[in-house]
């Protein structure tokens, strides 16, 4: 697997679409839809970029350079973990520059009492985010 299949797919694990990913990467979409394709080589200077936005364990990030597949004895458990650290290093980066906002208190505070079920949460928002 060539280094850039292990980063869509370690993007996929930690199911972040291509635009929060770009977004967060500092580049257009479509240049990492290139990335993660192989059409376009990846600069080295944005190599840290992504173990900084992905959250990659830097053992990890060696072995997707070095293409050694990662030997793991609880798939899901360091799938979740990843997640978690994407997660938040994503609220440090975004969420604390509106928390203050009473419209965010808000707002989360409807997505939370929707409903238990992340996938109802999910219709939720959308349909908020259609409206406006």
């Amino acid at each position: 697997m060539a280094f850039y299949e292990h980063i869509r797919a370690y993007r996929e694990q930690l199911e972040i679409t291509q635009m929060e990913a770009a977004k967060s990467l500092g580049i257009d979409h479509s240049v990492l839809s290139k990335y993660e394709r192989g059409d376009l080589a990846i600069p080295i200077d944005l190599l840290m970029k992504f173990v900084e936005v992905y959250a990659i364990p830097q053992d990890l990030f060696f072995n997707m350079l070095k293409d050694i597949p990662f030997k793991s004895k609880n798939p899901g458990l360091e799938a979740r973990e990843s997640r978690t650290r994407y997660i938040e290093s994503f609220q440090e980066e975004y969420v604390s520059q509106v928390v203050h906002l009473k419209e965010y208190r808000d707002f989360t505070m409807q997505v939370v009492s929707t409903s238990t079920d992340d996938k109802e949460r999910k219709r939720f928002i959308t349909n908020i985010m259609k409206k406006d």
